[in-house]
């Protein structure tokens, strides 16, 4: 082939025109498809704490007393003059036993609200002259002491590191609700732990003692997956399989392995995950590989066209919250990408090093105890500063050309998400949310988000549209059946509206035409599930005032899981 006609060829591969209703996936796009969002939503409800309350006695003792001052003892959260502020309305009035003993409340009611659950109060032996002053005795909760108990016969994880997180929480100091939440949330973000906190009276008036109570699951779990969630040119059809490793070194670690393949041969991947916690506080770091190695197939066989991706990434993720109702995490990470594209056909080759630096925040508000099917927002917020370099000569100097797209050099991107699941009626839920980026050059295809998929607009082929700047949302009706006979598991039944729109590239050549593309799809969903034990999902999807695109039928997107 000569040097013109290589040329021509690379250009219209490499640009990849998104505007193609068939665009050709590279070693890019592909990585960026075998990596899975996090999920936002809970692993587990939130430990709720509570106390047993002591109904106030109602005495009948009719004997007033007239108090001109209140003073106290044993408090240390409030000052007294706080307390005294609480107080002063009932100085100077003709008040029974009973009545001082509701007046008091007050200043229970003030330590719970800063989530000091367990202060009481009262009012020891004393004589009170009319107009004197009255001695209240405050009891705010004093911890004694929290020590660790494992429920299970044999706890991988290290009794130290449980105890690490348990004392978080300071002893000899009043004991507070969002102490002992947070702590018992960071020690439930372990790999396969679960815990409660479970008090009880101390030693002494006053203190309380607390036993974290931790139950520890299998050391290991396994599944495997069948989807059709591939595209034409490496493979519809995808089976996978993942195994899971909890606390492999006794330290709360975790290690995972997912292999895929396409099923006719043309993709494959391999992905492994190690994380560790860095402190008690809940901090995390972790490693990622992953590497994807493709052959085309089918209308683009004909190019030989073959390829490899490879990226490793370094991350450290930190709870900068945790309450009751809220979430709140920060992460950074560092990432590396190795990608190269080859076209036999054409002999060439396309060699990129793609490096980026990551910095962000992501969050999770509950309305209600989201294990009994409440609501929350979910939301996230990241930064990207990276660099692309195209390490190919000929390459470089078709993308630096004044018909290039000038990829090659430093970008920054703005990634966003947010998301609400609102319960309507029992069972009935209305699922909204909305994802999208912002770039300020134009970008390779890993760095690209894609608008078309079973992860973006359901209607449309996976690989179909990608772009720099792009928004997808979603609106969908859920209902789980509440009832299903014989019939074992739980059954979801759910109607969508999927909307992708996209700047191409943020900035397009001068004779590329459109640079605006909008996809619109709705359909219906259907998941039946058996948690830890199955999964069967199903989308069918409409193309919804497709423009540019050939009249076709529905597309079917399906999902088989079983858990090991």
């Amino acid at each position: 082939m000569n040097p013109l006609s290589k040329i021509l060829l690379f250009t219209v591969i490499f640009s990849a025109s998104i505007s193609s209703a068939t665009s050709l996936p590279d070693a890019g796009r592909l990585l960026k498809e075998s990596l899975s969002p996090p999920s936002l939503v809970p692993r587990q409800a939130p430990p709720a704490l509570s106390q047993q309350e002591k109904p106030l006695e109602q005495k009948r003792d009719n004997t007033t007393i007239k108090v001109a001052s209140f003073t106290f003892r044993g408090n240390t959260i409030f000052s007294d003059g706080e307390l005294s502020s609480l107080m002063a309305t009932y100085r100077g009035k003709e008040l029974t036993l009973s009545q001082l003993e509701i007046a008091a409340t007050t200043i229970t009611n003030a330590y719970r609200k800063q989530g000091y659950f367990l202060a009481s109060l009262f009012f020891p032996p004393q004589t009170v002259k009319p107009g004197g002053t009255l001695i209240i005795e405050v009891q705010e909760g004093i911890l004694e002491q929290i020590h660790v108990e494992t429920t299970t016969a044999a706890t991988r994880t290290h009794a130290s590191v449980l105890e690490y997180y348990a004392n978080q929480v300071p002893t000899n100091h009043p004991i507070d609700e969002r102490s002992l939440t947070a702590m018992v949330m960071r020690t439930n973000e372990l790999p396969n732990i679960t815990s409660r906190i479970m008090l009880e009276p101390g030693s002494r008036p006053g203190t309380t003692k607390a036993t974290l109570q931790v139950s520890e699951g299998n050391p290991s779990s396994f599944s495997v997956n069948i989807d059709n969630y591939g595209n034409q040119a490496t493979g519809d059809n995808h089976l996978s399989g993942t195994m899971n490793l909890y606390s492999p070194l006794h330290v709360g670690d975790q290690l995972n392995l997912r292999l895929q393949t396409s099923t006719i041969g043309n993709l494959q991947t391999v992905q492994g995950s190690y994380t560790m916690p860095l402190m008690s506080y809940g901090t995390k770091i972790g490693c990622n590989y992953s590497q994807v190695g493709y052959q085309m197939g089918g209308l683009f066989e004909a190019l030989h066209a073959s390829g490899s991706a490879r990226n490793f990434s370094i991350s450290l993720a930190h709870p900068l919250l945790r309450q009751n109702n809220f979430v709140l995490n920060a992460t950074v990470a560092a990432e590396g990408g190795l990608l190269d594209d080859r076209i036999a056909s054409a002999g060439s080759r396309n060699q990129r090093l793609n490096t980026s630096i990551q910095a962000g925040i992501n969050g999770l508000q509950m309305d209600n105890n989201p294990g009994e099917g409440g609501s929350f927002t979910s939301f996230s917020l990241g930064f990207v500063s990276g660099e692309l370099n195209i390490r190919d000569s000929e390459t470089l100097t078709i993308d630096q050309s004044s018909g290039g797209l000038h990829t090659n050099g430093k970008y920054t991107k703005l990634n966003m998400a947010l998301a609400r699941s609102q319960t309507l009626y029992h069972g009935l839920s209305l699922y909204t949310g909305a994802y999208g980026q912002w770039s300020n050059n134009n970008l390779g295809s890993s760095e690209q988000l894609s608008l078309s998929g079973p992860s973006a607009v359901r209607a449309y082929q996976t690989s179909e549209s990608s772009a720099d700047r792009a928004v997808v949302s979603t609106v969908e009706l859920r209902y789980l059946v509440t009832s299903t006979g014989e019939l074992p598991g739980n059954i979801e039944l759910s109607a969508f509206i999927d909307h992708g729109y996209a700047a191409l590239h943020t900035t397009p050549l001068p004779d590329a035409g459109k640079n605006i593309r909008t996809l619109t799809g709705a359909g219906l969903g259907i998941k039946w599930f058996d948690t830890n034990n199955y999964s069967l999902q199903s989308t069918v999807g409409w193309k919804i005032g497709a423009d540019n695109t050939p009249a076709e039928g529905p597309l079917v997107y399906a999902q088989a899981t079983k858990y090991f």
